[in-house]
């Protein structure tokens, strides 16, 4: 550690100051910070300011990721051609890749809990009960005699005996198993 008297000594004038003539390494790509009025149309921001539903949200990024990695790939294979070293551009890309892929089951996850819906919970009773009256709304539009509609509702609570664990299986069968 340099002396107190050599430090007092010590010629300092342009330690702090700026290099008259400043030159960006070659290779280095300039990054240009954008205003926020400039970021308008971007979809991700859009989606985040208007509060999407979080599965929007997970797209835009999705897409936006898409963008990228697609502009790599153009990238690597123009300086491929030029034949210079990409193995640094593939890295990025591949790494886009990865968030793309953890993102899309992020976003499938997302989208599989919020589709699955109880069948024996009040929501869904509600919205059934609402179908029911709309049937028998229906019959006295058209004008169908009272016993008439009387024994179409009594066929249809017989046929609908153990209708939730039939639906049960057909939702069941159509959700995608994960490996």
């Amino acid at each position: 550690m340099p002396s107190e008297k050599s430090l007092e000594t010590m010629d300092t004038s342009g330690a702090l100051r700026a290099p008259d003539n400043p030159e960006i390494p070659a290779g280095l790509i300039e990054v240009a910070i954008n205003q926020p009025e400039e970021l308008a149309d971007d979809e991700i921001c859009i989606a985040i300011r208007e509060d999407e539903v979080p599965d929007t949200v997970l797209k835009a990024v999705l897409w936006g990721l898409a963008e990228e990695q697609s502009s790599l790939r153009v990238l690597r294979q123009n300086k491929q051609g030029e034949g210079k070293d990409t193995s640094y551009i593939s890295l990025k890309r591949g790494t886009l890749l990865k968030y793309m892929s953890e993102t899309l089951l992020q976003r499938q996850a997302l989208v599989g809990s919020s589709t699955e819906f109880d069948l024996k919970g009040p929501k869904f009773r509600e919205v059934f009960k609402m179908l029911l009256g709309i049937i028998s709304d229906t019959f006295e539009e058209i004008n169908v005699p009272p016993e008439y509609k009387e024994m179409f509702f009594s066929a249809l609570s017989k046929n609908l005996e153990g209708w939730e664990i039939r639906a049960e299986k057909v939702l069941k069968a159509m959700t995608p198993k994960v490996r």
